[in-house]
């Protein structure tokens, strides 16, 4: 509704508010436009001393492969992440917690006769190896 009718609006009215608005854009007052020259002129001299420096510019020279490989993994944090695992990993296999050495030996006694000292990881080739 508007205020002044007391009636609604239509789309045909707004069409014409932005009709009406499009005429005639906006444009800056010459006063504004002097500010914002003079606040951009002062900005500049205050950074002239520092971009009169020159700069010493090394040819771009072929990443390492330590920074190819970090690339190909996907960063430093996906080899933070790696880095990590890979540490628990040994941790977890070296120092053996009293809580995983009780489950294993309970899995060991529920399996029969196995136990983690029997189990071969490594298989031998030997049955791949046979011929006929």
């Amino acid at each position: 509704m508007t205020a002044e009718t007391g009636t609604e609006m239509q789309d045909s009215d707004l069409d014409a508010l932005f009709a009406a608005a499009r005429a005639a854009p906006a444009r800056p007052s010459a006063a504004l436009l002097a500010r914002v020259e003079a606040d951009a002129l002062a900005a500049q001299a205050r950074r002239a001393p520092a971009a009169r420096r020159p700069v010493a510019r090394r040819p771009a020279a072929r990443p390492g492969p330590v920074r190819r490989m970090l690339a190909a993994l996907g960063g430093t944090p996906v080899a933070a992440g790696l880095a990590g695992s890979i540490l628990a990993g040994v941790w977890i296999g070296l120092a053996q917690p009293a809580l995983l050495s009780g489950l294993t030996d309970r899995l060991g006694g529920l399996a029969g006769a196995v136990t983690l000292d029997s189990v071969e990881l490594i298989p031998a080739l030997d049955p791949f190896a046979a011929e006929g």
